[in-house]
């Protein structure tokens, strides 16, 4: 929601506020470093994350600069912004920020002052997507070293001539000076994830064979002249970003991408920021719960030992402890904090304080990454992101009448519902028999790998009872609320015993090493397929889908995979109306494929029905796309009472 031109005020962020809990304990993370010409007081660096909170002609919106600022009230003392285009042939998304003309410097200044006015340092990333974007978004034919479409996207782009080369190389020049005329601490080369620079880098996208082409030293032509020309007007703050390994064939590994670092350090670059892959190797850079935290720090740490300069690092980097430990390491001396600055603005701001534990940490569902279907970011652990001042404006507003309002279950939508009732002033009561706070999602945390849901669901309990919330173990009284919300939960085609469900629920009893067909392309099916198979059972999964975890990031799909053939079971896909064999014992998924848009009644289960007639409805989904549909519902029901 676009909040109008509010004037935000220029209020230091509490990370200048020194205080000691955290620092005794994290002294790498609260210690200062030079970064080019600027000094950062500690190490609490937001990555750059793309929103699409900018209007369609690539304008800034308050909106975006009340997102930032945010984070910059949090602690982050170094926010490097989404990428922002240079050329419009370079745009990645409607709402992508552009930086290709002069028109646009009044807006960039907006945001870097939104940044600055926090305390916080603000670099921008600028970038031309080349090959690796649609023509339905820039309105023009793609452009890239060489006409090789990408394997995800399918559409041929044009090579650029020699020439049009020359042109982009200035493109990204004009657009660091417009940066650095709004007023921006510095600005970071974006030349990974196999974007134009990416491109042109790499042996696997460019496929040239004259000056630009062939050898390595030819293929860093183009990023060595962007910069070489900004260098030749400012000795402001520069950075890159490239990825250490390409992970395709043919692609840079870590060989190659030292001696780019190494010649990127040599023409004068502040910093190099190492992330991994390339757009057919997404599940690399985006990885999903279940996967190693930190998981590319050792490669930032090879190249970081080639270095003078200092090296940022990325990788489900989401704890204090780890961060620590990579800068104590060497692996880097800036652990960048992606979605884990999405997930809890104030990350920064609770280590330093010494409240790791009230961290509402980011569990890498991707929902935000998942904007092929939504226009913008939104994250089922923080609903306000996004709408940061607005939301808590909202939060400090009282309600017009103070109620009595008895919540029926406990799942993340629930206890976010009785978060925000309870800090606007109700009087919030939630009822849980079954001894499991955190319903479905706190099912999900007893699949193998799966157990930061279980921190998800106590950070959230936690917010509410810090607001006030009480919670009670038994059913509600007559008379002991003005209004009653009661959790439903989805459970779509899961009527028949024994179901995937039940399996997640830990109610299904099978006997020791029993032989069980799972029948289901959901992910629900695929994590109880996965807790079966750890558990000693002989699992097959079986679907008529093409993939199994089709409602899910499609890194679900590997890890899940992987995991069951890990733990002695198989899985088989596009096999028609699987059945179960002699011994076989059936767990059924839900009988309609996933993605199917609507939701009938008959997919709804309703545990606390005999509780009373409910005032309102509360979802509990376990996919994670419904699951924060149904955080967002919720929410806007505990405003709006």
């Amino acid at each position: 929601m676009e909040s109008g031109h509010t004037q935000m005020k220029a209020t230091p962020a509490d990370h200048l506020q020194p205080q000691t809990a955290g620092m005794q304990r994290f002294p790498h993370l609260f210690s200062s470093l030079r970064l080019g010409r600027l000094l950062l007081p500690d190490r609490f660096a937001m990555a750059p994350m793309t929103t699409n909170y900018a209007e369609l002609d690539g304008s800034v919106t308050t909106r975006l600069c009340e997102y930032l600022a945010a984070r910059g009230q949090g602690g982050f003392s170094l926010i490097i912004t989404e990428n922002m285009g240079v050329h419009p042939s370079g745009r990645v998304m409607p709402r992508m920020v552009m930086a290709d003309e002069d028109r646009h410097i009044a807006g960039l200044a907006r945001m870097a002052e939104a940044i600055h006015a926090t305390g916080a340092t603000a670099i921008a990333q600028i970038s031309h997507c080349g090959r690796q974007t649609k023509s339905k978004f820039t309105g023009m034919p793609l452009v890239a070293p060489s006409p090789i479409p990408c394997p995800l996207n399918r559409e041929m782009p044009r090579a650029l001539a020699l020439e049009e080369i020359g042109e982009m190389e200035r493109a990204f020049v004009a657009a660091a000076r417009r940066v650095e005329a709004a007023g921006f601490d510095g600005a970071e080369i974006h030349a990974a994830h196999g974007y134009l620079a990416s491109g042109f880098l790499s042996a696997y996208s460019n496929h040239r064979t004259d000056i630009y082409g062939g050898s390595l030293e030819n293929r860093m032509r183009f990023l060595l002249n962007i910069v070489d020309g900004i260098r030749q007007h400012s000795d402001f703050t520069l950075t890159v970003r490239i990825s250490a390994d390409e992970f395709v064939q043919n692609g840079n590994t870590l060989e190659q991408t030292t001696v780019i670092a190494r010649a990127l350090e040599a023409h004068g670059v502040s910093a190099i920021s190492v992330s991994v892959g390339v757009y057919e190797s997404f599940n690399t850079q985006s990885m999903v719960s279940g996967e190693a935290e930190g998981r590319w720090l050792p490669l930032a740490g090879k190249i970081a030992r080639e270095l003078e300069i200092p090296v940022f690092a990325v990788g489900r980097i989401k704890r204090a402890e780890m961060a620590e430990a990579a800068i104590a390491r060497g692996d880097c001396a800036i652990p960048l904090f992606g979605r884990s600055a999405i997930a809890d603005a104030d990350l920064p701001l609770k280590i330093r304080q010494g409240r790791e534990a009230d961290i509402v940490a980011c569990v890498s569902c991707n929902v935000c990454l998942g904007r092929a279907a939504r226009p913008e970011t939104i994250c089922p652990a923080n609903p306000a992101v996004g709408r940061d001042h607005e939301f808590a404006g909202a939060l400090a507003a009282a309600p017009k009448e103070v109620l009595r309002i008895g919540i029926a279950g406990s799942c993340l939508a629930a206890l976010t519902a009785a978060w925000i009732a309870a800090a606007r002033g109700h009087q919030i009561t939630v009822y849980e028999t079954d001894g499991c706070i955190g319903g479905m999602q706190q099912w999900r945390s007893a699949v193998p790998t799966q157990h930061e849901y279980a921190e998800l669901v106590a950070a959230a309990q936690r917010r509410a009872a810090a607001a006030g919330v009480r919670f009670s173990s038994r059913a509600p009284a007559a008379g002991e609320y003005d209004r009653l919300w009661s959790v439903r939960r989805y459970q779509p085609g899961g009527a028949s015993s024994p179901n995937c469900y039940e399996v997640l629920q830990g109610t299904t009893d099978l006997p020791p090493d029993a032989t069980v067909l799972v029948r289901g392309g959901d992910l629900a099916s695929s994590e109880a397929a996965v807790k079966l198979a750890k558990a000693g059972h002989r699992v097959e999964l079986s679907t008529p889908l093409t993939d199994i975890c089709l409602d899910a990031h499609p890194g679900f799909r590997v890890l899940h995979k992987r995991l069951i053939t890990e733990f002695g079971g198989r899985v088989h896909c596009a096999v028609s109306a699987p059945e179960p064999g002699a011994g076989q014992t059936l767990i059924s998924g839900p009988a309609t494929p996933p993605g199917r848009k609507e939701m009938m009644q008959a997919d709804w289960v309703y545990p606390y029905a005999a509780w009373g007639t409910a005032d309102a409805s509360i979802d509990d989904i376990y996919e994670a796309d419904r699951m924060t549909a149904g955080i967002y519902a919720a929410a806007e029901l505990a405003f709006h009472t």
